[in-house]
């Protein structure tokens, strides 16, 4: 009985090693964990910009999650950037380019030290989309009333100049903070 309770133990001890050492950053980077989400949403989420204009952005909110995403032309833009929700998860370029928005990519390294040095606040990279913002519109207003999709690509580089599709749904409704929609 004994050796069948060290047995037991040296197994409780080894699954504990596994996961906290082994399979930690697993965990940690897990979109599902929650303290990841609430520390991803106590940081402002950086811009997804189709030139000049913020087609995403975050706003302060007085709740425990401490922005709010917001979708400024909503359904037009909707299958590209998808919806980044605390509820639902994120998807489209919300998902994709996960890391650049929260600011915990790499390739922000300098302005992450130059933020700690100075003080500021760690807020999300931009992310510039290369859609052209008068043929998005014009793609979605000429599919309004219809089922279909509409994509462009700039042939000498593939940069994708319009996506549009309908029907759409407005990501606005789906990045809420509130459970009951």
């Amino acid at each position: 009985m004994a050796l069948a309770c060290l047995l037991l133990f040296g197994i409780l001890l080894l699954n504990a090693n596994v996961q906290q050492f082994v399979l930690a950053e697993e965990r940690r980077s897990d979109p599902k964990n929650r303290r990841v989400l609430l520390d991803e949403y106590s940081r402002e989420r950086g811009p997804i910009l189709v030139g000049t204009q913020q087609i995403a952005f975050s706003t302060k909110t007085d709740d425990e999650l401490e922005y709010l995403r917001e979708y400024a032309a909503g359904p037009i833009y909707a299958p590209i950037t998808g919806y980044y929700s605390f509820i639902f998860g994120a998807e489209g370029i919300e998902r994709s380019e996960r890391e650049v928005l929260a600011g915990t990519d790499d390739r922000l390294f300098v302005r992450q030290i130059a933020d700690l040095l100075t003080g500021e606040d760690q807020g999300g990279g931009s992310v510039l989309l290369t859609l052209n913002p008068a043929a998005q519109q014009a793609a979605w207003d000429g599919l309004q009333g219809q089922k279909g999709a509409v994509v462009a690509l700039n042939p000498q580089t593939g940069a994708i100049l319009t996506m549009a599709s309908t029907p759409s749904y407005d990501p606005a409704a789906l990045a809420t903070h509130d459970g009951d929609l």
